[in-house]
């Protein structure tokens, strides 16, 4: 009945008492803990990196970056309900985060990853369920990727030929989907939004 007034955050492996943690250690697998409303704190920085969100509850849940100068800034996570997936922050042309805004009605979890610890696309064949942070090989030459996506909402995959620069926009729907889209040269990272199971496929 009390959970968002008895939140409480814990910090995985390492204890901090200044209630922020340093931008060298969200890179380490940092991993937070909490219930309901909340902000986290941590050491400003521009550096990309990916989080891995889960949340237990049943209504919304919405993360926001916090820019150093106290705003909202970048949506990270928007769902309804039960969420698992690993998002990008300070993807490009970013201020910097400061914290995160978080909106729940359950327990949730957000690990800080290196942009080095996202999913590897090693083979030609990948498959998924919501989003994810994809690194591959740099594309060479004309590639295609082809793709599915059996959701209802949001099918959205951007490539990243440079870490920190705007992405390619490769594929923007609503619900199923199946096609054929090109691959961009120089491309080694892929984000994917998505509601449901997924399916690519690069050549």
């Amino acid at each position: 009945m009390f959970r968002r007034s008895l939140a409480m955050l814990t910090l995985a492996a390492v204890a901090f008492t200044t209630g922020g943690v340093s931008a060298t250690s969200a890179y380490a697998d940092t991993k937070y803990r909490g219930e309901g409303d909340q902000v986290l704190r941590i050491r400003a920085t521009k550096k990309p990196g990916i989080i891995r969100f889960t949340h237990d509850g049943e209504s919304n849940f919405i993360v926001y970056t916090v820019n150093p100068r106290g705003k909202k800034d970048d949506l990270l996570v928007n769902e309804i309900g039960p969420y698992d997936g690993a998002v990008l922050y300070n993807a490009y042309s970013s201020k910097g985060t400061i914290g995160l805004a978080i909106k729940a009605d359950g327990a949730w979890t957000a690990t800080f990853k290196p942009v080095s610890g996202a999913r590897c696309w090693c083979s030609a064949t990948l498959r998924g369920t919501g989003d994810q942070v994809l690194k591959l090989t740099p594309t060479r030459g004309l590639r295609t990727m082809r793709a599915t996506h059996d959701g209802d909402s949001n099918f959205i995959v951007y490539g990243y030929p440079r870490i920190g620069f705007y992405p390619d926009l490769l594929i923007n729907e609503i619900g199923s989907y199946k096609g054929k889209v090109l691959l961009p040269t120089g491309t080694r990272l892929v984000t994917v939004k998505a509601d449901g199971s997924w399916t690519l496929v690069r050549r």
